[in-house]
């Protein structure tokens, strides 16, 4: 007699069996999907193999910011080669067994160099993870799957045009979003002067003639710049719609009268009438941004550094940087939190963030708050009987949303460290002011050229504003990392801080960028794959299938300073009236938006990688999306906008999953859309 009225079925090793082929064909679809060939730009093979454009943070460094030759190649060749054991031998810090190979690198341990309070020494920094490029991946395409175009060469207009966003930033942010959306405010004047200043460039006017396809993506993503208000904007358009700053990074969700309510009357242990949980959060609602987390709340407030403190705007501490010298948790920060008001703001959130949290906080918002619903394409939606929680509900939902951000940082990381190894800004910026003052540093005839082609791209007001901004910050009494008053051994290049032209982009973090390569960006693509989750879970149109639906709340809301005082500001107020509606899937593409730019207005990435990265995300999220699906034996759906406005839907059946993707001018094939990116 059996034990139980009946088995599942299949079970036992047909059971293991029907595993095996569902795995077995969740690879083979791998190899329907991109290429994977990468192709980088060129430049590490350029300018007389100075590898002035590549990315060597942490290496030795002449006092020109020159890297020490043989010391890059032995790098390229660890990360590129998996070899473990040439990364340990690389002279990095307190690694350099033999100076004499490079006598100009200063010491970074100078006690004059920091002011009382700080550390009296400072050790080095490590390479992030340049080998993760190498792991394999079981779950979606491989990190080997997926690539991203080549990135834009020092001359060219586009990366003039990203160089002097990234100053525009800089001297933007301290700005409350809201003044720079309306012009107006203390920094009123900057504001126009930046908009002048950018819509006088051709990449940023809408006047410039693509010359490749990735060329022209990212050129038809961008806002011709002719007001405050399309400053800093991302390439979808909901980013481009309503306030800046996503409502998912203010507003809470209230508990809809039907979670942790009690009956009427008094509470057993204070004796006082407590009708629901709220307690000291009585009134919370959407306006006081207090996000569900179980029994807990999360409060959207955010710890925010000080105001006016820049970093790494004196060649010492730049050039200190370069050489991997470990200025972190040297921040400045204010005695109270607030709603996130400033580019600052955010660039702090972004300093320290969890990398997916804002994903994470946006998803328990909407679990928590009836006002969103799940895709009706999945089987729960629709269910008189079922309910969703291990499929498709919050467990499942708020795994997949992590799940996705280490398959994006591998796919991510091999771009970076294994491909392209591109500069970060801050390399850049010091390039150009080398350039300005003392040329004859410059290591290439050619590198030179190119460097005079790039600072004539950018306006020269707004590098006047920002040579008198590093001069400002320079003079202050208060920096934690000072100029050296001593002069530098070696040849030390002819910059004088007080006299010349000083070009360095102020950074908001004090050691400047992470210890990883610039291209692709980890927090754009992490951004792209959990918001592509996001909206492949929740449902996204009206039931008509493709109309937007709507923001679900009564009120859009923006942060900004309530009074003279700046300390005491950043709170929520309502929105001024919109022009157009916000819609759920606008404010989660101004979501990745968000965090992916926050980077940009640290400093520390381009808007390339945000662009290129955001889509790679998305990819590698439909990727997993599509074979999480296969693994059902009944119909299911989820369907989103891409971040190209396409329309994606992904349907598996008793194994069988498909991704169809729908643009404007027909059908678009899933790998030719899984490739699309690669050149």
């Amino acid at each position: 007699m059996s034990n139980s009225l009946e088995r599942p079925s299949p079970d036992g090793a047909p059971r293991r069996e029907a595993a095996r082929t569902r795995r077995d064909a969740a690879t083979r679809r791998d190899a329907q999907r991109g290429t994977g060939v990468t192709l980088p730009n060129g430049e590490e093979v350029a300018y007389d193999l100075s590898f002035a454009a590549n990315y060597h943070k942490g290496l030795p460094h002449d006092t020109a910011g020159a890297v020490h030759g043989p010391s890059y190649r032995a790098f390229v060749h660890a990360v590129a080669s998996h070899d473990p054991g040439a990364l340990e031998l690389l002279p990095m810090g307190q690694n350099r067994s033999n100076p004499g190979a490079n006598p100009a690198v200063p010491s970074p341990t100078n006690p004059e160099r920091f002011t009382q309070g700080a550390r009296a020494t400072a050790g080095y920094r490590k390479l992030t993870s340049p080998l993760t490029g190498h792991v394999f991946e079981t779950e979606g395409g491989d990190a080997s799957t997926f690539a991203i175009a080549s990135a834009p060469v020092l001359a060219s207009d586009e990366l003039a045009a990203e160089m002097a966003e990234l100053y525009a930033m800089a001297l933007l942010r301290d700005a409350p979003f809201t003044d720079i959306e309306a012009g107006t405010g203390p920094a009123a004047a900057t504001v126009a002067a930046v908009v002048t200043a950018l819509g006088s460039m051709p990449w940023l006017n809408g006047s410039y003639a693509p010359a490749t396809e990735a060329e022209r993506r990212r050129f038809l993503s961008r806002t011709p710049v002719t007001a405050g208000a399309e400053l800093f904007r991302g390439s979808t358009p909901g980013s481009r719609q309503g306030p800046w700053l996503s409502q998912f990074m203010l507003v809470g969700n209230t508990n809809n009268g039907a979670r942790f309510v009690r009956p009427s009357g008094t509470d057993a242990g204070n004796n006082t009438p407590n009708p629901t949980f709220r307690g000291t959060f009585a009134n919370m609602g959407r306006e006081d941004g207090f996000v569900l987390f179980g029994t807990q709340v999360i409060d959207q407030r955010s710890i925010v550094a000080v105001a006016e403190v820049d970093y790494m705007t004196d060649w010492p501490s730049w050039l200190d940087a370069q050489n991997g010298v470990d200025f972190n948790n040297l921040d400045r920060f204010r005695d109270r939190r607030r709603y996130l008001t400033t580019p600052r703001d955010i660039a702090t959130y972004v300093h320290y963030d969890a990398l997916y949290q804002a994903y994470l906080v946006a998803c328990l918002l909407m679990l928590a708050d009836s006002s969103f619903s799940k895709d009706s394409g999945l089987p729960e939606t629709a269910s008189r009987t079922r309910a969703a929680f291990a499929s498709f509900g919050g467990p499942h939902i708020l795994s997949v949303v992590t799940e996705v951000a280490t398959r994006a940082l591998k796919a991510v990381w091999r771009q970076k460290w294994q491909y392209h190894r591109r500069a970060r800004p801050e390399v850049v910026a010091g390039l150009l002011t080398l350039n300005a003052n003392d040329p004859d540093k410059i290591p290439s005839a050619t590198l030179k050229a190119t460097l005079s082609a790039l600072q004539a791209k950018i306006p020269a007001e707004l590098l006047d504003l920002v040579n008198a901004h590093n001069k400002a910050q320079n003079a202050r009494v208060d920096r934690v990392v000072k100029p050296r008053a001593e002069a530098l051994p070696g040849n030390f290049p002819n910059i004088d801080p007080a006299a010349d032209l000083n070009f360095l982009l102020p950074m908001a973090f004090p050691e400047g960028s992470p210890t990883h390569p610039a291209y692709g960006a980890g927090h754009a693509t992490v951004a792209g794959a959990c918001v592509t989750v996001l909206k492949a879970f929740f449902e996204m149109f009206e039931a008509d299938g493709s109309t937007p639906r709507a923001w679900p709340l009564p009120q859009a809301f923006v942060s900004s300073f309530t009074n003279a005082n700046a300390n005491e500001g950043g709170e929520l107020v309502p929105a001024p009236a919109l022009a157009q509606p916000l819609t759920i899937q606008g404010e989660l593409d101004k979501l990745a938006m968000n965090i992916a730019n926050a980077r940009n207005m640290a400093g520390v990435h381009y808007y390339t990688d945000y662009f290129e990265s955001l889509r790679l995300g998305e990819r590698i999220a439909v990727s997993i999306i599509e074979e999480q699906m296969s693994m059902y034996s009944e119909p299911v759906s989820l369907s989103f906008t891409s971040f190209d406005g396409e329309h994606v839907r992904v349907t598996a059946n008793g194994g069988e999953s498909l991704v169809q993707v729908y643009a404007a001018t027909g059908p678009v094939s899933a790998q030719a859309w899984y490739a699309r990116y690669e050149s």
